[in-house]
């Protein structure tokens, strides 16, 4: 039988030391570094700001609102088109029962998603 070759000696991995550049070392007197002051780098887009003028706040003038005038619209529309359909239909206890139930699931339904659910447009 041959013999088995010995394994290879056993690798080790690891990562390897970084050098940071050590701004605030406890020996060292703190300097001022303007390429690692925050405040100099605000005050730097600041500046900035001010002259091409993108500091100033302008404020959106209220639009009026359409929603009132669509939501009349719409139900008025409706409502006389479910009225004519069961007045086309006969006037039999079913169609206005239909009708009757018609105009009050739209009715609800159209005033909740119109007042509670969209936003004001």
């Amino acid at each position: 039988m041959p013999a088995e070759p010995d394994d290879p000696p056993r690798k080790y991995y690891g990562v390897k030391p970084r050098e940071f550049e050590k701004l605030n070392a406890p020996g060292k007197a703190p300097e001022k570094s303007v390429e690692h002051d925050v405040f100099a780098m605000l005050q730097q887009n600041r500046t900035i700001e001010k002259q091409t003028g993108k500091d100033e706040i302008v404020v959106p003038k209220k639009q009026k609102s359409r929603r009132k005038r669509d939501y009349w619209l719409v139900t008025t529309g409706f409502n006389l088109l479910i009225v004519g359909m069961v007045a086309v239909a006969r006037f039999n206890p079913i169609s206005l029962i239909f009708g009757l139930a018609g105009l009050i699931i739209f009715n609800l339904t159209f005033t909740w998603i119109m007042w509670f659910l969209l936003e004001d447009y």
